[in-house]
């Protein structure tokens, strides 16, 4: 049983501007059409009529046998797809994605590692900073070295953050990494200069006190009480690497178990601490001195303990426990200016009083000539008794002939029974044999 034909219909907007598989002219609305019911083609109504069912390709056997009967344009064999050439890798972008990417967002930014790596140049440059403290050269060298390297680092990666197309930020620690270290450089710089300007220094006063140490033969041709001076009289000094080399003199008081213990003023020593501050010898022995004792606030004085070797060589002074009046010959050892075992004298030309510690301070005004380097080294009587600790003196360019000694009365004053017995000599004891 044939299947039924199909009702022909007026083609509406829907159909409208298809082509009729027959006459290939496209349908116009309004026509009569047929819709073929096996695969859907719409014919005109004249056309299905006329080939009496469908002419599409899909329904009309005939159509299909004439496009197998004609000549293949291209015929590929096996051997044909053997050599052909493998397929080229897929791009990973395509066209569109190019063509999308203005209007896609922009990439996210990311921190600058540069900018990082000098950051902690930056830090480790800061080891420079100890060595100043401590006076380490090549501690201070080694900061400059990564100083530099982190101002490199932060240079380039300032202007790589500043690269539109580089997307990264950072900035604000690269410009740190930078300036950090510019200022870092400079100060260590100025280290190194002042080093070098100290060990000059160092030097030059070195060859003064070697230069003036007195001989054993020229301490045997001095007066007993002169010479037993001169042999207590010692060099001390001390200095850091951002500081000026700070030097005064001291007197030793008392010699037992290779330790002397060694009067001097506190601005001598100024804020070093034990084992910083070094005491040179006539002998040219030196050696490291710990601070036993400071005076009360506005009092000048400080004691040391350094360790000796040459005990015999040394003269403890006798301190006095009372002033000498006005008027009285006094001489002072000490080292001014750098010429160690200085040898002035003069007379008492007053007594006076200024405020520190509960009493006050006691002071001799003496017109022994005193300057800088003086400070810490003993006035004495004509019988070489210790009656003070040069103190200070006025200006040269203001008054002449002013200077202060502060007496070794304050000195007990300050100090109670037990320590008196530790580190003064006593008179009836021999120079250089107490017992500690």
């Amino acid at each position: 049983m044939e299947p039924r034909a199909p009702e022909p219909a007026a083609a509406g907007l829907f159909q409208a501007g298809n082509t009729c598989p027959f006459c290939q002219e496209s349908i116009v609305a309004g026509q009569l059409i047929v819709n073929c019911p096996s695969c859907g083609s719409i014919h005109h109504e004249t056309c299905w009529a006329h080939k009496k069912g469908c002419s599409s390709y899909h329904c009309d056997r005939a159509v299909r046998m004439e496009s197998l009967d004609r000549p293949a344009d291209i015929v590929l064999t096996g051997e044909d797809v053997a050599r052909a050439p493998a397929a080229p890798p897929r791009p990973r972008r395509t066209a569109g994605a190019e063509a999308a990417a203005p209007f896609l967002p922009p990439a996210p930014l990311r921190h600058s590692r540069l900018a990082l790596a000098a950051a902690v140049v930056a830090g480790l440059s800061l080891v420079g900073i100890a060595g100043a403290i401590k006076a380490s050269v090549p501690t201070v060298s080694v900061g400059i070295g990564l100083a530099l390297l982190a101002v490199v680092l932060g240079v380039v990666s300032v202007l790589r953050i500043n690269n539109p197309s580089k997307r990264l930020h950072g900035l604000p620690v690269a410009s740190a990494a930078t300036l950090l270290p510019i200022v870092l450089t400079v100060i260590y710089f100025a280290a190194l200069a002042s080093q070098l300007q100290q060990d000059t220094r160092l030097v030059r006063m070195n060859q003064k006190f070697f230069e003036s140490m007195p001989t054993e033969e020229h301490l045997e041709r001095m007066p007993q009480p002169v010479r037993n001076a001169m042999r207590a009289n010692v060099v001390v000094r001390h200095g850091g690497f951002a500081e000026a080399l700070s030097y005064g003199s001291g007197v030793i008081l008392k010699l037992g178990g290779h330790v002397a213990f060694i009067l001097t003023n506190k601005h001598v020593i100024g804020d070093a601490q034990s084992g910083e501050i070094e005491v040179v010898f006539y002998t040219g022995e030196t050696g490291k001195a710990d601070i036993l004792w400071t005076g009360a606030e506005g009092v000048d004085l400080a004691l040391l303990a350094c360790p000796v070797i040459a005990l015999e060589k040394y003269a403890p002074v006798r301190v006095a426990e009372e002033t000498v009046g006005t008027g009285a010959e006094v001489f002072a050892v000490g080292n001014p200016m750098g010429l160690s075992w200085t040898y002035t004298q003069g007379t008492i030309s007053g007594l006076r009083r200024m405020e520190g510690g509960p009493n006050g301070v006691e002071l001799y005004q003496t017109q022994t000539p005193i300057n800088s380097g003086n400070s810490g080294g003993g006035l004495y009587t004509r019988e070489g008794v210790l009656i003070g600790v040069n103190t200070l003196t006025e200006d040269k360019q203001v008054a002449e002939g002013l200077s202060f000694a502060i007496s070794t009365a304050t000195l007990l004053e300050q100090l109670d029974a037990e320590q008196r017995q530790r580190w003064l000599s006593r008179p009836e004891a021999p120079a250089g044999k107490e017992a500690p």
